[in-house]
């Protein structure tokens, strides 16, 4: 209910709030109606997928069943990840170009912005959906981070390194290329962009560190 009150919020202040918005204010209000639209999918997922776990199948279509119940959760994770994204991109944004002008759309994304982080975090519910067998460790235990990750078998396991590995070289080209951009964009507007491509260099050489000393053996 409330995700459709922002909605409705937001269709109204696009259309009929002001007269002449800025094209950064309208294009901030289009990300926001965006994220409410991700975050009303992911819920209506998420409550597919709790509803049907709860469904008894015959056995011989059981793996089948149990397959779409993952597809529902990943699909609810994909869109909270996606609302939390563009709600992180549009609060900069609009804290740099709106806060003067249009404050109520900046807290607006906001707001977004902390619903999606916590639409984040699964319920109980749904980690059982993609992995039954899953024990939450002690939060205060000091390995915590190594003993959730022990909860996943080996097949899961291999997925999310070979998922991680991917997503590594990923970001350490796309950073690359980022950087070469903006290099290029400094030298023929004049604007120095000095600042970012070093913040880009720091990145590139803590990730390739750190990676690099996780393969080395520890004893």
């Amino acid at each position: 209910m409330i995700y459709l009150i922002f909605f409705v919020y937001g269709l109204y202040k696009l259309f009929f709030g002001s007269e002449q918005l800025l094209l950064q204010a309208n294009l901030l209000m289009i990300s926001n109606l965006v994220v409410i639209i991700c975050l009303m999918f992911a819920r209506f997922n998420v409550h597919k997928a709790e509803k049907s776990s709860v469904i008894k199948v015959e056995l011989e279509v059981e793996d089948t069943h149990q397959v779409s119940l993952e597809r529902m959760a990943y699909t609810a994770l994909t869109s909270i990840q996606v609302a939390l994204s563009l709600s992180f991109t549009a609060s900069l944004v609009g804290f740099l170009l709106l806060r003067d002008t249009q404050p109520d759309i900046v807290l607006w994304s906001l707001i977004l912005l902390v619903v999606s982080f916590l639409s984040l975090f699964p319920s109980e519910k749904m980690i059982r959906i993609t992995n039954p067998n899953f024990n939450f460790p002690n939060p205060q235990s000091k390995n915590y981070e190594q003993e959730f990750f022990n909860q996943f078998d080996d097949g899961e396991k291999y997925v999310m390194l070979k998922g991680l590995y991917k997503l590594y070289s990923l970001v350490t080209w796309g950073l690359v290329l980022l950087a070469f951009i903006l290099m290029f964009y400094s030298a023929f507007t004049g604007d120095s962009q000095l600042v970012s491509i070093i913040g880009i260099g720091v990145l590139l050489l803590l990730i390739q560190v750190s990676y690099t000393i996780s393969l080395k053996p520890s004893n």
